[in-house]
């Protein structure tokens, strides 16, 4: 019994071993070819890391002595340049110009302006005065004498004192007028000044700063250059490099020369022959310090190290499966032996997927593979990880192999598997879905016919020997490519686009007799496509509409019967009471106690007609706002005393907390007062006894949030939007006072102001979140 289970694992642990082998080496061989190019002995000094390096230690090197050469020993001006300089001035004398004739401009409008009210002053004045000379002469000749006297006289003491006051303020204007070009050739003194500054101070800790890092790099970069303009010599050593040490260097290089490979290299070439340099660039073998350079070949040596031996490996392991193979074909231990245990799953997958997924498995495997570190250091259990994730793709991949195998070798059992495919069931679909026949008809009869004209077209062009189409005739099998491509390109596109079309029928019809919730399948692109989208928007709309209705019907309907009945109850209170005081016989105190009900519900209904109105000017919009900074922690606190006496008269305990005591926001307060009155209201109304109430004021980026939570005492088995609504209130049986209209006149005022009102309920727990802006903004519509 031993011996037979033991058998039976055998091919497993085989076949096991085999993917496991397959998959190594894979590994190895995709990131071979991945770094093959590091196979090549010293690739480091062709590698762009090398060419980067070099880039970087020319440049130190240009920076220092080329484009800030002397630059300690350099003035200012010098630093500066007499073009930039130039440059400078022209800019801000172009500036102090236009400003100038800006700033006269704006002094001679106010003088202007000035002088003319001191005009009309003046002439005001002595229109009045010839007024009162002409009432004078028709009084009387003496008046009229005095009055012609007194209108000789100038302006009284106090337009006297005006005109004076104006005219200094003229002569105030005209010195500044005289002040501005000294004082704008002073600002663009200041503006070079401060432009010089910050140029120097800039280069300045440039050059600082290239000067650290060349000379940071003095142990493990030796330089020899001369100028050939200037003769100047630039090197950090202090004699030639000789040609021994040029030879045993880790890598040198004399420049400017004729011919020479790699883009770094031949643009330092470049700049040698632009500036007029010679001479050699060293790095030694044993540098003073860190090397990037060095650490970067040792680990280039590294890594050519572990492909060679990844090589070994590949070799062992091609030998090895190689082996193993041998030793399953011998003992007759095929993949079939396996494969029997899962034939009848794979089986179950229809043809068409399971081609697509031995293709998808096989990209990921090779995607996988090549991207996969198995031969980095330090190894770990992410190695052998990845070793097993792929050797199981390996293994799944064999299986649908070899069932592929087994298919071909049996016709009968593949003729099965092709009936009972995708490609059978949607052709079986097609004919049996397809609304309009005659389309079907119509659509293979073109096929057909093009098919046709294709070849009689192909016929024709040969027998007439046309030289050109003749060799593509023969030469490709064009007419067989033509027929295949019909069908298997031009046919399934075709059908898809009719079973599109059916589906669009069959949607429009159901649209039409009123089934909203038939969805068009959208699939693809293209006009049917979006005439399936557009028909999918219009049943929405419809079937949104019907329910926007239905909803508007049965909401008006409740507010009918909602407002009927808060308005009935205390006028019918009233007018039995009124008809109780048409008794003369009543005691005092009864009539008393009458006129005390008779006040409460009038009050009452004040209460809600005031509401009523209040409701619909803010639906309307026809409110306006005082808009200000307000304290929004002191309107909490002052809406809280209002309630002092409801809250310590209820049995719940209010918990309050403000983080921020002085938070402000651009609200009116009175309509903010208004809208925690109403929502603090709500609470002791609808709250359930002796539970707790949260409110807590809080800050956030760019808003103030207050929250108020409360269980309710009465069950939430409504609409969250619902309780929004005119008239609507969480006590169903409306025996609680209160209009219905907290929440709906709260949530207008909050809206209004630019904020937002949002309620949660969660179970029994009622949550209310309103939002007020930091900033002023619009209403939304």
């Amino acid at each position: 019994m031993a011996t037979k289970s033991r058998s039976k694992l055998v091919p497993w642990l085989a076949w096991g071993l085999l993917s496991y082998l397959i998959a190594l080496g894979l590994l190895a061989a995709s990131d071979v070819l991945k770094n093959q190019e590091y196979l090549q002995k010293d690739y480091y000094f062709r590698s762009p890391a090398f060419y980067e390096q070099l880039q970087q230690h020319f440049n130190l090197f240009r920076n220092v002595h080329v484009v800030y050469n002397h630059w300690e020993d350099k003035t200012d001006a010098e630093k500066i340049g007499q073009a930039r300089m130039e440059q400078w001035t022209r800019h801000f004398e172009t500036m102090k110009t236009i400003e100038v004739e800006q700033r006269k401009a704006e002094v001679q409008n106010q003088i202007q302006t000035l002088q003319t009210w001191i005009d009309n002053e003046v002439a005001i004045a002595k229109e009045k005065r010839e007024q009162a000379a002409n009432s004078a002469e028709e009084s009387g000749a003496e008046q009229a004498k005095a009055q012609s006297q007194d209108a000789q006289n100038p302006p009284d003491a106090e337009e006297q004192a005006e005109i004076a006051r104006i005219r200094k303020e003229i002569a105030l204007l005209q010195d500044t007028e005289a002040n501005i070009l000294p004082n704008a050739e002073r600002q663009k003194n200041e503006r070079i000044e401060k432009e010089i500054k910050n140029y120097l101070d800039f280069h300045n800790k440039q050059y600082a700063a290239v000067k650290h890092s060349l000379s940071a790099r003095s142990g493990s970069f030796y330089y020899y250059v001369q100028d050939l303009e200037t003769g100047e010599m630039y090197a950090n050593r202090g004699d030639r490099p000789a040609s021994a040490e040029i030879a045993e260097a880790f890598y040198a290089i004399r420049l400017p020369q004729t011919t020479l490979e790699g883009g770094a290299l031949q643009s330092i070439n470049r700049s040698f022959q632009q500036y007029r340099l010679e001479g050699i660039f060293l790095f030694p073998k044993e540098p003073r310090g860190f090397s990037q350079m060095i650490a970067d070949h040792a680990y280039f040596n590294t890594l050519r190290q572990r492909l060679i031996y990844e090589l070994y490996v590949l070799g062992a392991t091609v030998a090895a499966a190689a082996a193993l193979i041998f030793y399953l074909r011998r003992n007759r231990c095929g993949i079939e032996v396996v494969q029997q245990n899962y034939t009848a799953v794979i089986r179950g997958i229809p043809l068409e997927p399971r081609l697509l997924l031995f293709y998808v498995l096989t990209m990921f495997a090779l995607s996988y593979g090549s991207s996969a570190a198995l031969f980095r250091l330090p190894v770990g259990p992410s190695h052998f990880a990845q070793w097993t994730l792929l050797a199981l793709l390996i293994g799944c991949l064999g299986l649908l192999l070899g069932d592929a195998v087994l298919l071909l070798r049996n016709p009968q059992a593949l003729r099965e598997q092709w009936n009972a495919g995708l490609y059978r069931k949607l052709q079986g679909y097609i004919q049996a879905k397809l609304v309009d026949r005659l389309i079907l008809t119509k659509a293979i009869l073109i096929f057909v016919m093009t098919v046709l004209f294709g070849v009689f077209l192909f016929n024709v062009m040969k027998n007439f020997n046309f030289t050109s189409f003749t060799y593509f005739y023969y030469g490709t099998p064009f007419p067989e490519g033509y027929v295949l491509f019909y069908t298997f390109v031009v046919m399934p596109y075709l059908f898809r686009r009719i079973l599109t079309f059916s589906r669009i029928l069959t949607g429009a019809e159901a649209i039409a007799s009123g089934r909203f919730d038939h969805t068009i399948v959208e699939k693809g692109r293209g006009n049917l496509a979006r005439l399936a989208h557009l028909l999918n928007n219009i049943r929405q709309s419809i079937k949104t509409s019907v329910e926007r209705e239905t909803k508007s019907e049965r909401l008006k309907s409740e507010l009918i019967t909602n407002v009927s009945h808060d308005l009935k109850t205390p006028l019918t209170s009233i007018m039995n009471y009124v008809d109780l005081l048409k008794h003369k016989d009543l005691p005092p105190e009864t009539i008393a106690s009458y006129v005390e009900v008779l006040d409460r519900k009038t009050q009452r209904l004040k209460v809600l007609i005031d509401d009523l109105f209040e409701a619909s000017k803010m639906a309307s919009g026809s409110v306006e706002l005082a808009v200000e900074h307000v304290n929004v922690a002191d309107l909490l606190q002052q809406a809280l005393a209002e309630f002092s006496d409801k809250i310590e008269a209820s049995t719940l305990t209010f918990r309050v907390r403000v983080d921020n005591p002085k938070v402000t926001a651009p609200l009116d307060g009175r309509k903010t007062w208004r809208v925690f009155e109403n929502l603090i209201s709500n609470a002791l109304k609808y709250a359930m006894p002796h539970t707790r109430v949260h409110l807590a004021l809080t800050e956030e980026a760019d808003k103030v949030v207050f929250t108020i939570n409360n269980v309710a005492a009465y069950e939430l088995n409504f609409d969250v939007d619902e309780i929004f609504e005119r008239f609507k209130r969480g006590d169903t049986s409306r025996n609680t006072e209160g209009s219905g209209l907290g929440l709906a006149i709260a949530k207008s005022i909050v809206e209004l102001q630019g904020g937002q009102l949002r309620i949660d309920i969660d179970g029994d727990y009622f949550k209310v979140r309103v939002e007020f802006a930091r900033e002023a903004k619009a209403a939304a519509s």
